[in-house]
Formats: structure tokens, sequence, C-alpha cells
């Protein structure tokens, strides 16, 4: 199984989430089952302590009002007023609907019977009251046992469903750290075994491309590591191109200006010594004049000298003054001089005249617009004619397309031809982006 690389590297992380999540999903169940485990417990313990404090609450009010019955004058204030606040405890006590729902409904309705008795307790004579509640004492004993026997149930339930609880969520907690070790492990070792296998055949393939060994590029589909090899594989390879097509342009260049100069010394000067010694009526002297004008030509076309002292307008616009050319229009932007580096105006020379030279020779066009702007930081150069247009298919291999697009990769420029703006012809455009 062949996994894309970010599938690979994230695999062991997810999985060990997954469980951990699934773990932390799990513990939270077995914690609510122990919290509601442990409401019921205190449900009955609360009960409890309200019974056995309405129970112990009648024991006192039998001795308060015992006490209140002796009218010990001294003590009238207090004996009375704790007699108050114990009828209002007993009947906070026996209002409490959740302890009222575990009596029966007899019990219940002599509870509401005596209810109205502890609502007021001060305008109810002690006497009466005592023997209302007595009534219900032995009921509200019987079941404060039950109440007593269910507590005593709840807890011993409780214990053991924790005891149950605990172990079952100590044993899955346990053994799912343990498979997330496992499994992150295990995965992470596979991982990094694939990982080096990769890298190491993408080594192996960057030491041929830096040993100049012909590689074997197959359409393969991957992911990011295989894009990544193919990538350095081509990129290594349009390197070497652009790094051969520089030196041999270089070299051209060079050879170029070799050639003007020795042009210009030798041949040119010869010819102008000559022409100086021949009388002003002589025929050859005029042939030899029309000689050194195509040679001084030829010398410009091989080394254009003013591209060097006046910038590249001043070059383009000394080329297109000697050809025979249709109605054109030149527009140049003055800043690109400033941006522009030698070796880039030698090549957009070449480029420009090499497609100005395809319009003369094959576009048969009437007029042609040759424009160079600069716009947010990129070069872009337009020659557009209204001639026949180009073919369907362009010929790769012929000299001034191959020219072209040689010159155009050594610049990093995009170069596209379309359909003119015309009813026919060819636009030629190419985008340079401009380091500052």
């Amino acid at each position: 199984m062949h996994l894309p690389f970010r599938y690979q590297f994230i695999l062991a992380p997810s999985i060990t989430v997954i469980l951990l999540a699934i773990l932390v999903a799990y513990t939270s169940y077995e914690l609510s089952r122990i919290y509601d485990e442990n409401e019921v417990t205190v449900y009955w313990e609360i009960q409890h302590d309200d019974i056995q404090t309405a129970v112990a609450t009648i024991g006192s009010l039998n001795k308060t009002i015992a006490n209140l019955s002796k009218q010990i004058s001294n003590q009238d204030d207090d004996v009375f007023f704790a007699y108050l606040e114990q009828s209002q405890i007993l009947s906070d006590r026996l209002q409490d609907e959740n302890l009222l729902e575990l009596f029966p409904q007899a019990l219940r309705n002599r509870i509401t019977i005596a209810q109205d008795l502890l609502h007021e307790p001060e305008r109810v004579d002690p006497t009466i009251l005592l023997n209302s509640i007595n009534s219900l004492l032995p009921d509200i004993e019987y079941q404060a046992k039950i109440i007593a026997a269910s507590r005593r149930s709840s807890y011993i339930d409780n214990h053991q469903k924790l005891i149950s609880i605990i172990s079952r969520l100590t044993t899955v907690q346990i053994a799912t750290l343990i498979i997330c070790i496992i499994v992150a492990a295990g995965l992470a070792l596979w991982g990094l075994f694939v990982i080096r296998k990769r890298f190491n055949k993408l080594q192996t393939r960057a030491q041929l491309v830096c040993n100049n060994k012909n590689l074997n590029n197959k359409n393969q589909q991957g992911d990011e590591l295989d894009n990544l090899e193919n990538c350095l594989v081509n990129m290594t390879d349009k390197l070497l191109h652009i790094v051969s097509i520089e030196n041999v342009l270089h070299g051209v260049e060079n050879e170029r200006r070799r050639i003007a100069m020795d042009m210009h010394d030798g041949v040119l000067a010869d010819l102008t010594a000559i022409n100086r010694q021949l009388d002003s009526n002589s025929s050859l002297r005029t042939d030899i004049n029309s000689i050194i004008t195509d040679l001084r030509r030829t010398i410009d076309d091989l080394h254009p000298q003013v591209l060097e002292i006046l910038g590249l307008k001043a070059a383009l616009q000394s080329w297109l003054d000697r050809q025979q050319l249709p109605t054109y229009h030149f527009d140049f932007s003055d800043e690109l001089e400033k941006l522009l580096s030698l070796q880039q105006k030698i090549n957009l020379f070449r480029i420009i005249t090499e497609a100005v030279t395809n319009i003369i020779k094959h576009a048969h066009a009437e007029r042609f617009e040759l424009i160079l702007r600069e716009h947010d930081n990129t070069l872009i150069l337009c020659i557009e004619d209204n001639g026949i247009g180009m073919p369907e298919k362009i010929n790769p291999d012929s000299h001034g397309y191959a020219n072209i697009n040689e010159r155009a990769q050594l610049l990093n420029a995009t170069a596209e031809w379309r359909a003119a703006r015309f009813a026919t012809g060819t636009c030629f455009e190419l985008t340079l982006v401009l380091t500052s």
C-alpha cells in the first residue's frame, strides 16, 4: 500500500488521538455512572438525616412542652422560644417533598393535618400540638427504620458498583494506553522506514543527476515526495539546459563582438584607406562606399555598439531605421533602461529583431506595433502585426522560433504567440519579472 506522504506523516498521531478520544469518552461515561450512583447514596443520606431530625425534634418538643406546662416564671420566655424553634424545624422536615414521597398516603394525610398546627404554633395549645405529633411518632419511627435500611442497602450497592466500574475503567485505560503505545511506535517505525527508503531513492537519483547520467522519467502518480523528486530532476535538467544555452549564447555574443571588431579594425579600415586614395569621380570609389555602408550595417548587426553606449531604445530605433519595414509604431518605456542589465538588453534586442525579421520575411504585414512597457515591476513586450498569421502548428525546430524560446528561457521570461487584435495577424507577447 502506497500512502501519500501527508497521510504517512499524520497516520500515527491520528490513530493515537482517536484511541485517546475514545478512551476519554468512555472514561466520561463511567464517571457519569459513578456520579449517578453517588447521587443515589446522597439522596438516601439526606432523607435519613431529615427523618432522624424529625424524630429527634418530636422528642425535644415533648420535653419542651412538658417544661412549658410547669410555668417556671424565670424560664417562660426561653422555653417558649425553644418551643417555637423546634416546631419550625419539625414543620420544615415534614414539608420536604422528597421525604413525603417515601411515606404511605395515609401518613401523608395525617402529616398534612398536623402541618396546620405546626404552621402557627404560637396560636395553638401546646398540649393539643403534642398529642397530634405524638400520634404520628410511631409511624414516623417505622418509616425511619425503612429509610435507614434503604440507606444501608444503597451504600452496599454503591460500593459494589464503584468497585466494578473502577476495575473495568482501569482495565480499559491500561489496555488503551498499551495499544496506543504499540500502534504509535509501530506506525512511527514503519513511517521512518518508508521515508528513509524514499529519501535514499531520491538521493540516488540526485547523485545520478549530479554525475550527468541519463534518467528515465516515467509518468507515475505520486505524492509530495515523488513530485519533489521529479521536480528536482526537471529543475536540474532545465538548469543544465539553461546554463548550456547561456554559455552558448554568451560565446556567440563574444564571437560576434570579436568578428565585428576585426571587421571594423581590419577590413573596414583597409577599405576606408583605399577609398581615400581613389579619385573622387571614380566609379570604383562609389562601389567601395556602398561596400563600406553594407559592411558598417553588418558590423552593427553583429554587435550593436549603440546598445552599450546609448541603451536598448536607441539600438532598437537604429536597427528599425535601417530596415525596409512596413508602417510601424514603436513605444518604449524609458524607465526600463535603468531596470535592465546589459545581458538582458542584449537578449531582448535579439528576440525583438528576430521577431520583427519574421514579420518582414513571412507575415506579409502592412503594419505592426512594437511596445515595451513596465507594469507592476514586470516588463511586457508586445509585437503585433496584421499579416497572414502563424501556421496552426509552429515548427519547434525552426531557427527563429528556437532562438526566441532559448533566449526567453535564459531571461526566465514567458513567451507566447496568439491571434492579433487586428482582423488577421499574430501577437507575440513576452513577460519578464524584473528584480529590484
